[in-house]
């Protein structure tokens, strides 16, 4: 029984190891040729059907999902960056990312409410949802989003509506970040707080 483990285990190490391989491969390939790359997991919900509302530059891949409302919203996303898988990048107002941002898994950035701070127009806004889509007539408080050149967004983190992520700033995994994180500062935390400036070289 241990033998047979042994070998399945050396098949399965090659199988893994094989894929890993090609995956390099097919990743360098894409990236001489400057391409945006859409992966499999990716999702582009454009509700507006208004070309130019997402913008993506060369070099960047996208793993997560881009999301317009459909009366507004606009996403632009710089060269060189990565958009991890089931990360949630949702605009009702403006969300700009600069060049080569590195995003990880499972971050979440919104520019507006998404849905009325009142409980009775949030229930009607929700009803309306379902029935007939998202509508222009509810307040939904949206604010521009910044994320600027070479910012590292760590896994879980949270980016709310009006926040300016300054250039080379490092955010933490699962933080909540609700006000501006300077340049070259590393925040961590619910809410963010600066841990650590770091230097510019």
């Amino acid at each position: 029984m241990d033998m047979f483990f042994r070998m399945f285990k050396c098949i399965y190490d090659t199988y893994v190891h094989f894929w890993a391989l090609y995956w390099n491969w097919a990743c360098h390939l894409q990236c001489e040729a400057d391409a945006v790359v859409f992966c499999s997991e990716a999702r582009v919900d454009n509700l507006s059907g208004v070309r130019g509302r997402i913008e993506v530059g060369k070099g960047t891949y996208v793993r997560g999902q881009l999301l317009i409302f459909p009366y507004q919203g606009k996403i632009s996303i710089g060269e060189d960056c990565y958009i991890g898988e089931g990360t949630r990048i949702w605009s009702e107002k403006n969300i700009t990312i600069g060049n080569r941002v590195l995003m990880a898994h499972n971050v979440d950035i919104h520019d507006s409410n998404d849905h009325p701070i009142d409980a009775d127009e949030r229930h009607r806004h929700y009803r309306d949802i379902l029935t007939v889509g998202f509508l222009p007539k509810y307040q939904l408080n949206g604010s521009d989003v910044v994320i600027e050149d070479d910012a590292w967004i760590g896994f879980g983190s949270c980016i709310l509506k009006g926040v300016t992520i300054g250039k080379c700033a490092i955010v933490a995994a699962h933080t909540v970040v609700t006000k501006d994180v300077p340049a070259y500062a590393v925040v961590a935390g619910n809410p963010a707080r600066v841990i650590k400036i770091l230097t510019h070289n």
